[in-house]
């Protein structure tokens, strides 16, 4: 996969109309992101060893073991902060109840990790996540797709 960092950051997305006929925005059009697939941790580690000294193979052994690491870390009740990245972070959903004392974990229905990119403050006052610092021309291009058959299982269908 090659990647042109001078090109601008490629936007894919679709036009999707809300369906939903009890919703005050019903009919209503709305544009959502469609990604060209997904690459593993075998092309970051080989983009990671030619930045550096490291090997690919010492690359990918750590790859291997930071989602572990990164749980072990959750599970013990703190968050992770990957510097130029972001950090993850644990959070519940949870049904409602009437009051406080009639909350017991019985609500808590599912725990999620999200992640939150780190967004450090320019001199101007802006906030950008440091994971798109080569993304500085966004390029928006209207993508329509490929229906997804039933012997596709990677083309995602809008």
């Amino acid at each position: 996969m090659e990647i042109k960092r001078d090109s601008g950051f490629r936007i894919n997305y679709y036009k999707v109309q809300n369906q939903n006929s009890k919703s005050e925005y019903y009919g209503k059009w709305y544009g959502r992101t469609h990604m060209l697939g997904t690459t593993g941790i075998e092309e970051l580690a080989q983009r990671i060893q030619n930045r550096c000294t490291v090997r690919e193979s010492d690359v990918l052994a750590v790859l291997t073991e930071l989602s572990d690491a990164i749980a072990e870390i959750l599970a013990a009740g703190y968050q992770v902060r990957v510097p130029g990245l972001g950090i993850f972070h644990t959070t519940v959903t949870t049904e409602r109840a009437d009051s406080k004392e009639e909350f017991t974990d019985a609500n808590i229905k599912k725990l999620n990790i999200k992640f939150r990119a780190e967004r450090p403050q320019t001199q101007m006052g802006n906030r950008t996540a440091t994971v798109l610092k080569y993304c500085k021309t966004p390029v928006f291009m209207d993508y329509t797709p490929p229906k997804k058959s039933k012997k596709d299982d990677d083309t995602p269908e809008p």
